[in-house]
């Protein structure tokens, strides 16, 4: 059974990630290779969408502001569409939430 999963479609500048499952420290280094390739070419924005995301540690948190950091030395954006409470609460509680860009819905993420 697998604990995740992640769809990547890129159009135009931008890569858009649909994650599901646990994001976690069992989970994080194939996660991590996945958006590496993705991110070639770098991407004007990138588009995590949490929605379907069930747990989220801080290996994963981790590499969310990873990616935010990348994006924003290159003058790109990072966009997070909002995942379930649990997702929200650990992003609350360390304050992400307040660096991150978060959206209700992907396709606001190109509205900017």
């Amino acid at each position: 059974m697998k604990l995740f999963s992640v769809d990547i479609v890129k159009q135009d500048g931008h890569v858009q990630a649909a994650l599901g499952g646990e994001i976690d420290l069992s989970t994080v280094t194939e996660l991590q290779d996945r958006l590496d390739e993705a991110l070639e070419g770098d991407p004007r924005v990138v588009v995590l969408d949490l929605r379907q995301v069930s747990f989220l540690d801080s290996s994963g948190l981790r590499l969310i502001l990873r990616l935010n950091k990348h994006q924003e030395e290159r003058d790109g954006r990072l966009v997070l569409v909002r995942g379930g409470r649990r997702v929200a609460r650990v992003l609350e509680i360390t304050g992400a939430d307040r660096e991150l860009e978060i959206v209700d819905d992907p396709a606001e993420a190109s509205a900017y």
